[in-house]
Order: C-alpha cells, then sequence, then structure tokens
C-alpha cells in the first residue's frame, strides 16, 4: 500500500434540511438499547439508527432493509452528497455526565483505513469476533461509514486546535439540541479543510473510541467490491486535539457476581496487595461490601502481579488502577475467596454500584477513579492493552452528522 496521509477531507452525505437534525442524529449503535432505538425511529422515520442499527420487521435481512433505507433517502434526496471534498466540524457543549458544564471540538475527516502494525493509528483495547463480523456485513450491504471511529490527536505544536477554533469563529452550517448537549455543525472546504487534515495527522493518533469500527474497515479495504475499493481505503474518523479541555473519560465500576464476600476475609486476602484506609479521601480504586462498607486500595510497590500468559504485566498497564481492579482485586483476591474468577457487570453509575454491594445483590462492588488521558497514552504507546471497559469517552461522538460513501470520489 502506497504512502498515503493519515486523514484526508472527503464528500460526504447529510442531511438535506439541517433543522431536522434535532430528531435525526443518534449514538453510536453499540449503545442503544431496544427500548432507546424504538423511541428514536418513533421521533422521526428518518432516523440514521435506521441503518446504523437496522431491523427487518419481516423478520429478514437486517443488513438488506438498511440498504434498501439508506437507497431510498438518497433517491428522495433526504441524503445529499456534498459537491467538493469537506472536513466537518463538531462542537457539542453542555452539562457532561460528570456534572460539569463543557464544551468538546472534533472534526469528521477520512482516515487511512490501516494496520495498527503501521504505527499510525493506535489502540488501546482488545476487539471481539461477532461485533466486527456485524459491521462488515453492514458496510457491504450499504457501502458506506455510518458511525465514526472516536481518534485523539497528540497535537504538541497546537495546530489542529488553533485550526479549529478559526472554523468554529463563524455561524455554523446547523445547531441543534440532540442527544442531550447543543450540537454545532461547521462544513469546511478547500485550503481550511486540507489544513485540519494535516493538522490532525502530523503525528500518530489514539483511538478513543471504535476499535471494532477502525478494525473492520482495515478488513473491508482488502474485500471490498471494485466499484469501491478506492473508497474502502479509508474510513470515517472524528479527530480531538489532546488539548481541549472537554475530554472527559468516565470510570466504568465492577460489580462481581456471586453471593456477597465477607469483608474481613477479603481485606486479609487483600492485605499481600494493597494498603487499606478506612475511606476513600480522593479518587482511587475502592471495594464497597454488603452493607455499605466501603474502603481504598492502594496497589503496594511490591505486589506480585499474575502474568499475562507467560508476560509480566507492563509498567503502564500497572499503573492503572483499573487493571489492579481487574487483575488483583478480582482476578487473584476474589477468585480464591469465590473458587473462580467471578463473572462482572459493568455500570457508569456509581449509585448502582454502591447500592448493588450495600444490598447484597453481588458479591461486592470495585469503584474506579476516571482513567486518565495520559495513562491512555503511554499503555498505546507501550503497544499494550488496558483491560475491558478501561475507558468511557464522554458523550458519545452522534451518528448522523455525515455519512461517508464508499463510491465517492476520494
Amino acid at each position: 500500500m502506497k504512502d498515503v496521509s493519515l486523514f484526508t477531507p472527503f464528500r460526504g452525505e447529510r442531511y438535506a434540511d439541517p433543522s431536522s437534525l434535532e430528531r435525526r442524529l443518534a449514538p453510536p449503535y453499540d449503545v442503544i438499547a431496544p427500548a432507546q432505538r424504538a423511541e428514536l425511529v418513533a421521533r422521526d422515520p428518518y432516523n440514521v439508527v435506521n441503518v446504523d442499527l437496522p431491523e427487518a420487521s419481516d423478520g429478514g435481512d437486517p443488513y438488506a432493509e438498511a440498504a434498501r433505507v439508506l437507497a431510498g433517502w438518497r433517491a428522495g434526496r433526504v441524503l445529499v452528497r456534498d459537491e467538493q471534498p469537506a472536513a466537518y466540524v463538531l462542537k457539542t457543549s453542555g452539562r457532561f455526565p460528570d456534572g460539569s458544564m463543557r464544551e468538546r471540538t472534533g472534526v469528521f475527516l477520512a482516515v487511512s483505513a490501516e494496520p495498527f502494525s503501521k504505527g499510525r493509528v493506535l489502540p488501546h483495547e482488545r476487539t471481539h469476533a461477532k461485533a466486527k463480523e456485524d459491521r462488515r456485513r453492514l458496510m457491504h450491504a450499504t457501502g458506506a461509514n455510518l458511525s465514526a471511529v472516536f481518534l485523539l490527536a497528540p497535537d504538541r505544536s497546537g495546530k489542529l486546535d488553533g485550526a479549529l477554533r478559526r472554523a468554529t469563529a463563524r455561524s455554523p452550517w446547523a445547531r441543534c439540541e440532540a442527544l442531550g448537549s447543543e450540537q454545532a455543525i461547521w462544513v469546511v472546504t478547500g485550503p481550511e479543510a486540507e489544513q485540519l487534515a494535516e493538522a490532525a495527522g502530523a503525528e500518530s493518533v489514539y483511538v478513543a473510541d471504535g476499535h471494532h469500527r477502525f478494525e473492520t474497515s482495515v478488513l473491508f479495504r482488502d474485500e471490498a467490491p471494485a466499484a469501491w475499493k478506492e473508497g474502502a481505503t479509508r474510513t470515517l474518523g472524528y479527530v480531538v486535539s489532546f488539548r481541549d479541555p472537554g475530554l472527559v473519560i468516565l470510570p466504568t465500576h465492577r460489580m462481581l457476581e456471586g453471593a456477597p464476600l465477607d469483608a474481613d476475609a477479603f481485606l486479609s486476602a487483600a492485605a499481600p496487595f494493597f494498603a487499606i484506609a478506612p475511606t476513600r479521601k480522593e479518587p482511587t480504586l475502592s471495594v464497597v461490601f454488603e452493607g455499605g462498607r466501603e474502603v481504598a486500595l492502594a496497589v503496594r510497590p511490591n505486589a506480585r502481579w499474575p502474568k499475562v500468559g507467560d508476560q509480566p504485566v507492563h509498567p503502564a498497564v500497572r499503573a492503572l488502577e483499573v487493571a489492579a481492579a481487574d487483575g488483583l482485586a478480582v482476578g487473584v483476591i476474589a477468585a480464591s475467596l469465590l473458587g473462580k474468577v467471578p463473572a462482572l457487570r459493568y455500570t457508569a453509575d456509581a449509585a448502582e454500584a454502591r447500592e448493588a454491594a450495600r444490598e447484597g445483590r453481588c458479591a461486592c462492588a470495585l469503584m474506579l477513579p476516571s482513567t486518565r488521558l495520559e495513562a491512555v497514552r503511554r499503555v498505546a504507546d507501550a503497544g499494550q492493552i488496558m483491560p475491558p471497559k478501561s475507558t468511557f469517552f464522554a458523550p458519545k461522538v452522534p451518528t448522523g452528522v455525515v455519512i461517508r460513501s464508499f463510491d465517492a470520489p476520494l
């Protein structure tokens, strides 16, 4: 594969009526529950969820249904394709899930669909075959990227941050209240779009969310039909600068399945691995037991970590509270008390996790602080992988702002 720019502008497809976006945007497909999907469809028959998370009413092929719906929207000019390549800037403003008022600004561009081994796009999560097969079948049916891969650019020069500030200094193409936030969209063309693409790809970027989508695009590139071959060398990315103060990672807490654990037995088994404090004075790992007792856990410098396969745990991973939770608190301590590694239930709602533990509806709950952005970067730079559910970047990047079709000229 010849060397190409990491990012380029592209000719996107957008909803022709910008005033409709409030009703037609949707969260990424993989966080939409059935009830929310039904609500989105009821809100507007042209909501993008109909093609990004398709259902066939007659029990037939949902991917064929997505292709049929998308073709109908194009024919009826519900969606229209831009005449020239563009970069699509999105600013999301409002009360973020951590309770703070923030703004986050990024840009939709076409990113090279290339293996992680090239080192220009760096992951921090493992993926699963089932989810990739779903996205693969949808790409084959629709010939389009619908949900974007959320990417982080180091932006050490500040050029991406500056270019985004200049782009958002004028009136947007569209502004709406959608998905709990204000969304503002700018369509940037010409040299300014090229500058955004160049700044975004000045250094290797990091996958924040959408590992499955990116890996599927890499696979699809090699199997795409001839008519889509050129277009399939890229996929849809949404890039945010590391400098953006609106970048938020929420913690995902763990509820361990099983009968309530005896707190004293757990803490006795934990003592060789963790220094134990009676209160949680600052954001750190803690464990909640039946009855509501909560204690903070800090990994001892000399703690013996179990190997991953035949390899020791990398220092960048050992520094993560979530790795201590999964690798030590769950994989060693709880496993020794329960006789097996317990299954986990995950939640971003701290009150939900604490209540489940307090009421004895789980063995215990592990409360986690947010994973820091620099920690994500260190793990990815080291070529390592974080435990599952280590990062919940919020808010999610909406689907439906722009669609990228494989048959559009690059």
